[in-house]
């Protein structure tokens, strides 16, 4: 008769490896938009009343955001970037909060989560 332990073994060893995909996700209901580009483990930093970071437990890198407030934001972009395919890059999101965040700190760390955003091309579907 297999044991509790054998089991667990034979479960972990035909267990396919599952490869993290950043991914962002827009809930109506909270008006909210909330995005992750690693698997970490993570705390909450508050740049503003609109802008949460993600950072990382182990490092502090950015590992993702929250954003709130979010349709009126994706309304208005598309009067200052062209949108040509009807996608936005998440990166643009950020652009409005730029002149909002008041201290050095927090500027970086908007940049930082814009240049994130940017390096894993994730977009945003608005049409």
């Amino acid at each position: 008769m297999a044991t509790k332990s054998d089991l667990m073994k034979a479960l972990q060893a035909d267990t396919p490896e599952k490869k993290f995909v950043p991914y962002c996700y827009i809930s109506k209901a909270a008006d909210a938009l909330t995005a992750y580009f690693e698997a970490d483990p993570d705390y909450s930093e508050r740049l503003n009343e609109h802008v949460t970071l993600y950072r990382s437990l182990d490092n502090h890198e950015v590992v993702g955001c929250r954003i709130k407030g979010i349709s009126g934001i994706i309304e208005d972009l598309p009067n200052y970037i062209q949108v040509d395919d009807g996608n936005i890059r998440l990166s643009a999101v950020f652009l409005p909060f730029r002149g909002s965040v008041e201290d050095e700190a927090s500027r970086r760390s908007l940049n930082t989560l814009a240049k994130t955003a940017g390096e894993r091309g994730l977009v945003l579907e608005t049409c």
